[in-house]
């Protein structure tokens, strides 16, 4: 069930004798000739793999300066760029715990995320430092004051714990999923490998170092394997990503579908076909999108599946035996099976939940200072998600099972609904939930935002129409409201939560 990758890794790591992941990285950039060679691009200035670990010792430094070291949790909330990778590693230099925070969030919701991270320090924009009460609050200047040497490594394990990653909170509240030394390179080996990433590449993500995926796509995949990253310290709009994949020549573009269907709407967005891959995550990619997708990039558009427990991606719909309109197969050494509610495997193409297993897996827990969870590579984890498995062994995931909606004793995957709505030409983006009605009885609703110039009247008629063409009663809305746009998190996943309780307190639009 293993994909090949498109071209053989570009770089083996270099063992090193700390175990530590900073000391991998750098020995890994001066055995293969990297350190000369542009590792970032920051708002048009670049940054040599050099002048990377160099910081990073000089962060370490001053970490150290600071009575910090091995195990302590240290929350990183600044924007992408250079500081944010320097923190980081010059963290991980030391021992410690690397926890990475959305910088842009409410200041309330900052002073929440420090509480749950428990940290010992905090670097911080110096703008951002008032919101934190921990005992030490650095600043991204204070890290790059030069200093007499770098530390040395602390001396790890591949399960010694190097970083925590923030859940998006879409169904609860943010939890955080500890990973090791040792998962990058599992990482990179997974979906490193089936995106082919090597030094003659540059990429970008749209999603945000903060986020699991974006810290595989920005820090670990080009940093053990040779390629260039361009950063974007604010959050990038259209303009911005196709302005950097013109002008910086992106060959690996990272994002959501959400974001990509934006991306197709806007004048510019020929330049897409010039990319190498066009790689998909956070959400079910719709098939409406997939085949507008495929129609600039056929089979470099690369959709993948993987959770923030995980680490990054263990699924991926490509390079080699693609099959539309799924996520592809398990990537190795991960594993996965279908079940049914009490835990028995089911045959091939009836729908269940989704297990996972492997080297990476770190469940969640709900603060910093609580025991780290870690599942052994035989330990099954469920992720939460519908889905079903051919007898090829290729993924399609239904959506999540906390967003099956039940109306008239029937249970209603959203998912399926939003498919149709969607491929409407007019409708950009399109969210379904139960509603309880005035009777007493419960009925799906349809929110959707459209694109500019639809007429909202005609357009709700022919959704209904087609919906009560196509679909079986119970799957039926009984109404449809156009609203400006979704509800969703900094990472583009719709907050299905934010949905139902707008459908729970009435509709504005309305």
């Amino acid at each position: 069930m293993s994909i090949a990758p498109v071209r053989p890794a570009p770089a083996v790591p270099v063992p090193v004798p700390s175990g530590n992941l900073a000391e991998l990285l750098a020995a890994t950039a001066r055995a293969h000739g990297w350190l000369g060679r542009r590792a970032y691009v920051v708002e048009g200035r670049s940054y040599l793999f050099s002048e990377v670990h160099e910081g990073a010792g000089r962060a370490a430094a001053a970490f150290i300066a600071r009575g910090l070291g091995p195990g302590s949790r240290i929350l990183i909330a600044v924007p992408d760029g250079i500081d944010f990778v320097r923190a980081f590693l010059g963290a991980l230099h030391i021992g410690a715990v690397a926890v990475p925070v959305n910088s842009a969030l409410h200041a309330a919701e900052l002073t929440r995320a420090a509480a749950l991270a428990e940290p010992a320090a905090i670097v911080s924009a110096p703008e951002l430092a008032r919101h934190f009460p921990a005992p030490l609050v650095l600043t991204p200047g204070e890290l790059r004051t030069p200093s007499p040497g770098a530390p040395p490594y602390a001396r790890v394990g591949a399960d010694s714990l190097a970083f925590a990653a923030f859940t998006s909170g879409t169904t609860s509240d943010p939890r955080l999923c500890f990973h090791t030394h040792g998962d990058p390179e599992v990482f990179s080996r997974a979906a490193g490998e089936a995106i082919g990433i090597g030094p003659d590449d540059t990429g970008f993500s749209v999603s945000r170092l903060y986020f699991s995926y974006g810290l595989g796509n920005s820090l670990f995949f080009p940093l053990l394997r040779g390629a260039t990253t361009v950063l974007s310290p604010r959050r990038a709009t259209e303009d911005d990503t196709l302005k950097a994949v013109g002008e910086h020549g992106v060959t690996v573009l990272y994002g959501q579908p959400s974001f990509y269907a934006r991306l197709l709407d806007h004048p510019a967005h020929g330049v897409l076909a010039t990319l190498r891959a066009a790689v998909v995550a956070g959400e079910v990619l719709p098939p409406v999108l997939e085949r507008r997708l495929r129609a600039i990039l056929g089979d470099r558009l690369l959709n993948i599946f993987g959770t923030t427990e995980i680490g990054h991606a263990l699924l991926a719909n490509g390079p080699h035996g693609i099959r539309e309109y799924t996520l592809g197969r398990v990537l190795p050494p991960y594993r996965l099976r279908i079940v049914d509610d009490h835990g028995d495997e089911v045959p091939a193409g009836t729908e269940g939940r989704l297990q996972v297993a492997g080297p990476t897996i770190g469940p969640g827990v709900a603060r910093g200072g609580a025991e780290p969870a870690r599942l052994t590579p035989d330990e099954w984890y469920t992720t939460g998600d519908a889905a079903t498995v051919d007898a090829d062994g290729y993924v399609s995931v239904h959506g999540r099972l906390d967003d099956i909606e039940i109306v008239g004793g029937q249970n209603v995957h959203p998912t399926e609904i939003e498919d149709l709505l969607t491929a409407h030409p007019a409708v950009r983006e399109a969210a379904v939930v139960s509603v309880r009605r005035a009777g007493g009885a419960t009925s799906l609703r349809a929110y959707a935002a459209l694109h500019d110039g639809a007429r909202p009247g005609a357009v709700t008629a022919e959704l209904l129409a087609t919906a009560r063409s196509r679909l079986t009663w119970y799957k039926v809305p009984d109404d449809v409201l156009i609203v400006p746009e979704l509800p969703r998190n900094p990472t583009g996943k719709l907050l299905r939560r934010a949905v139902r309780a707008l459908a729970r307190e009435g509709d504005p639009h309305s």
